[in-house]
């Protein structure tokens, strides 16, 4: 896979992930829906600050204020992000990593607290 093809895939990676665990903290998306795209450890993480879902309560959709990515090795990257959550500004850090061809998520930080 040529250099900028593999950038293009994980810029749509990082977008993809951030995105979904943003809609996750928001309590728009259920966890299940990251499965495949973070580690075991990761989701057990976010169920930890993830509030129940938006039942019968008014649901905003998250925006990504700013994000940007670091490549450290040539299988790993390194993404930071500013997103708007219901009306709050987090932070979110991630760590990426390709195996068998597809990058997922196994680590991550997150300035979110459980409600």
């Amino acid at each position: 896979m040529g250099g900028d093809e593999e950038g293009a895939e994980l810029r749509v990676a990082v977008e993809v992930t951030v995105r979904l665990v943003a809609e996750v903290l928001a309590g728009i998306r259920p966890l299940r829906h990251l499965d495949r795209l973070v580690s075991p450890q990761v989701c057990g993480e976010l169920a930890a600050v993830a509030p129940a879902a938006a039942v019968g309560r008014p649901v905003h959709a998250p925006r990504v204020l700013a994000s940007w990515v670091q490549r450290p090795a040539p299988e790993a990257a390194e993404t930071g992000a500013v997103v708007a959550v219901a009306g709050r500004v987090q932070a979110l850090a991630l760590r990426l990593e390709r195996r068998r061809g597809r990058w997922r998520c196994t680590v991550l930080e997150t300035t979110a607290s459980r409600r």
